[in-house]
């Protein structure tokens, strides 16, 4: 009965996901034209209005770079919606990047379309002068009893509806990052001489910026850059009709968007598709974050005609003026600080971060969940708020004892949640191994009309969690540990029969500092699964942390979710990683259960030690 509920559920599902799009701007831009007349009239004037512009200023369209000043308002009703300021910057990196054709994968462009590959000439900026003329970072935190925040009544960008009033929409792009819902990733306002008054941008949290608990397949933080593209006055590169016009003479007609990743060329049913076929890596269709790595000349012709027609007040100030946040850090005191100069040694966050604050402190580790609670240092990311990993003390390999997610109870597909490990230091490695068991039935018959498995992946990362490696993954028949292979009732081992053991040779990871194992479960409501006996070995030499040695100050523990003691009798000053204090105390155990996900630091006699907030 289990499973014929659950087709049911799918299939509605599967037909409701294909009747909504990744991107909800189509949708948004129509119900403000129903909603504002005066914004349906400017709309409908905006292509010819683009189209006189560029014709009246082709040859004065590259005198400078522009900066647009951001604002990112973090409105949460969770802890994984909190996003880390380490989230965010790393957004703001993509959006440079992309922008700028400096991104990595630029070289992924097919070669017939290199030479229209633009560099758009737009940077984007943490806004440090808010609105009053105070000093800002550029963020704005605001806790909220929404649970969730619709494109239908765009909720979250009204105080009075659980969200937070926007900056000055003339002055700031304004992007809310939130928990979105609808099945939708993000949305914007396409501009217009009409000012509109909610203007602005609006992405899950789950697809914002490269790092923290953003979400596979879009965790490159394209999401931004597509609807960025949106508020700068792109269409979707298929024109939102079958064979449409996204008013840019340099993309192919393609019939309709694509997903994942097509392999090129791929061929659309329309006159103007050509030989090339669909640009299915233009930042402007549906493809997975991976595949995505261009505009075109065009585009980015469309794009300067917007802000010079509808976005005149970005020409006129800088809200940035003295912040480089975070085109520039320096590594100061083992922690990366915005040096406000503009001539940091590192030009992107993430490059500072991970040459100079990813560490760990330990070298290997045993861990057989033997306690009733989750064990110092390891971390859960469970994005939904529903079932996760938990440690019970009825079922393991060799002990009583292990850690599971119960999948037969959670009614959910595709959700990630992620066991992360502590930190290792594996610089003076050769030789790395990870052995662990693991124990999975099938709940469904494989041989069905239906095939359902919940997937077990492992993921490597060697700069504390800011990329990631698949090392491993298993799921149907290659998951399961059990005979027969399914049993359709909520499952549990009933000796070590019922188990597993793997090994994986991680020596790629050997000279390498801040790795982190990662243990991810992808749930299809199948049943349940166990982990126990995790062992990472290596050959390094002892490790020991500088915060341990004589005399020196240690912190502990790190990462923390609540309080950290730190052995010093004198003032500690916590600070974000732009520098701005948030408070500083006498205590030795210091409560920060209410600082944001991320990386701070602590001066003490003028050390600067990082520790981590889970």
């Amino acid at each position: 009965m289990k499973r014929i509920v659950l087709c049911c559920l799918i299939s509605i599902f599967i037909k409701y996901s294909f009747s909504q799009e990744k991107c909800g701007t189509e949708f948004y831009t129509l119900q403000l034209m129903q909603k504002y007349p005066e914004y349906s009239n400017a709309r409908s004037q905006v292509n010819i209005e683009t189209i006189k512009w560029l014709k009246k200023n082709e040859d004065n369209l590259n005198k400078s770079i522009i900066t647009i000043p951001v604002v990112v308002h973090v409105v949460y009703n969770t802890t994984a919606e909190n996003i880390s300021d380490a989230q965010i910057f790393s957004q703001i990196d993509v959006l440079n990047a992309d922008f700028r054709r400096t991104n990595n994968d630029a070289s992924n462009t097919p070669s017939v379309w290199q030479n229209i590959a633009a560099d758009c000439e737009i940077d984007f900026c943490l806004a440090n002068i808010a609105p009053n003329g105070t000093p800002t970072t550029g963020i704005t935190r605001t806790s909220t009893s929404q649970t969730s925040f619709s494109i239908s009544n765009d909720n979250v960008k009204s105080s009075s509806s659980g969200g937070v009033d926007p900056w000055p929409q003339d002055d700031y792009l304004n992007i809310w990052v939130c928990d979105l819902s609808g099945g939708i990733l993000g949305y914007a306002t396409p501009p217009s001489n009409w000012t509109n008054p909610n203007d602005g941008v609006v992405i899950g949290y789950r697809y914002f910026g490269t790092t923290g608990v953003v979400q596979a397949p879009y965790n490159k933080g394209r999401t931004a850059t597509h609807e960025v593209g949106h508020w700068l006055n792109l269409d979707h590169i298929w024109g939102d009709s079958n064979c449409g016009n996204d008013q840019c003479n340099d993309t192919p007609v393609q019939q309709s968007s694509n997903y994942g990743c097509p392999n090129f060329p791929s061929t659309s049913n329309c006159t103007g598709n050509g030989n090339n076929g669909d640009m299915f890596m233009n930042y402007m269709d549906y493809t997975n974050d991976a595949c995505m790595n261009m505009f075109t000349n065009d585009q980015k012709l469309r794009m300067i005609a917007a802000i010079n027609q509808y976005r005149t007040n970005l020409l006129n100030h800088n809200l940035c003026s003295g912040s480089t946040n975070p085109t520039s850090w320096d590594c100061i005191g083992s922690g990366c600080v915005d040096p406000g100069t503009g001539n940091g040694a590192y030009s992107s966050y993430n490059a500072c971060f991970a040459d100079c604050e990813c560490s760990g402190n330990i070298y290997q580790l045993s861990e057989g969940f033997q306690s009733f609670s989750l064990p110092n240092d390891w971390s859960i990311d469970n994005p939904d708020g529903s079932q996760t990993w938990e440690v019970n003390s009825n079922y393991g390999y060799n002990s009583s004892s292990s850690i599971f997610i119960e999948n037969s109870v959670y009614a959910a597909n595709g959700q990630y949640d992620d066991l992360n490990s502590p930190t290792f230091n594996f610089t003076t490695a050769n030789s790395i191994s990870l052995t662990f068991d693991y124990a999975y039935s099938l709940w469904t018959n494989p041989n069905s009309s239906q095939i359902w498995s919940d997937t077990l992946i492992v993921l490597v990362s060697n700069d504390c969690g800011l990329t990631w490696q698949k090392v491993w993954e298993r799921a149907g028949n290659n998951l399961v540990t059990t005979s027969p292979v399914y049993n359709e009732f909520e499952w549990y081992p009933s000796s070590n029969n019922d188990w597993k053991s793997t090994s994986i040779n991680l020596n790629n990871y050997a000279n390498s500092d801040g790795v982190i194992i990662k243990f991810r479960n992808v749930n299809q409501y199948e049943n349940n699964l166990f982990l126990d006996n995790i062992n990472i070995s290596s050959d390094a030499t002892t490790y020991v942390s500088e915060d341990l040695s004589n005399n020196a100050i240690s912190i502990y523990p790190n990462p923390t979710s609540d309080f950290i003691t730190i052995n010093h009798s004198g003032v500690k000053q916590i600070y974000s990683l732009v520098g701005k204090k948030i408070f500083e105390t006498n205590n030795k155990n210091i409560n920060v259960s209410e600082l944001a996900q991320g990386i701070y630091i602590i001066r003490i006699d003028n050390q600067n030690i990082r520790f981590f907030k889970q």
